[in-house]
């Protein structure tokens, strides 16, 4: 809520004219000011999609949830939301409106094998946090004796720049012996870094 407090403003023209009064009042505007944003913060705060730090903490304080180093603000506050409108019974709609809270509107998708007791569910949970509550939702909303398969895909785009190094060698070896001294003379060349290299061995015997 922001808003320009002017106490001038407020008086009649032919009594804003006098020096003193108008000192007076523009002085005390900066008070005004600072009244005005902390009603505008406790309104906010009465919010969990409007509240700032403080806002958020008192709302953990409540749910009796302890933060993470890595927490975000947005990550705390998703936190606070998914557990304050827990609510029983938990019905498969209900479910289904929880996921959609936590995941998006379009970002998961679940499939109900009923008969054999079985729940096939994909999302696509990226921020901080969010796995950790869908966890949570599923401990407290599936029926123990439901078996909960799921997989988490995620998606980015990496750009960037890759050096490769290799080698391809070509070997060659001669046997040519004559007698129980065998000579080995290896001749060739091998050149790294991505370039093509040769070793010929030849192995001479008299």
């Amino acid at each position: 809520m922001t808003r320009e407090v002017d106490l001038v403003s407020y008086l009649p023209p032919f009594i804003a004219e006098y020096k003193e009064t108008h000192t007076a009042l523009t002085a005390e505007n900066p008070e005004f000011q600072a009244s005005w944003e902390a009603a505008g913060r406790v309104l906010k705060n009465e919010f969990i999609a409007s509240a700032d730090e403080y806002g958020i903490a008192r709302f953990e304080k409540l749910l009796g949830l302890l933060p993470h180093r890595e927490d975000t603000l947005e990550s705390r506050r998703m936190r606070v939301q998914s557990r304050w409108f827990s609510f029983t019974p938990y019905t498969w709609r209900v479910f289904l409106r929880r996921l959609a809270e936590l995941c998006g509107e379009r970002d998961f998708r679940v499939t109900p094998y009923f008969d054999y007791y079985r729940i096939d569910l994909q999302v696509s949970l990226g921020r901080f946090g969010q796995v950790e509550e869908l966890e949570y939702l599923l401990r407290s909303m599936i029926p123990a004796n439901m078996t909960m398969v799921t997989a988490n895909a995620m998606q980015y785009e990496a750009s960037g720049t890759v050096i490769v190094t290799a080698l391809l060698s070509e070997i060659r070896t001669f046997f040519l012996e004559s007698g129980e001294n065998p000579v080995y003379t290896p001749k060739g060349v091998l050149f790294l870094s991505a370039n093509e290299g040769k070793i010929f061995h030849y192995e001479i015997g008299e």
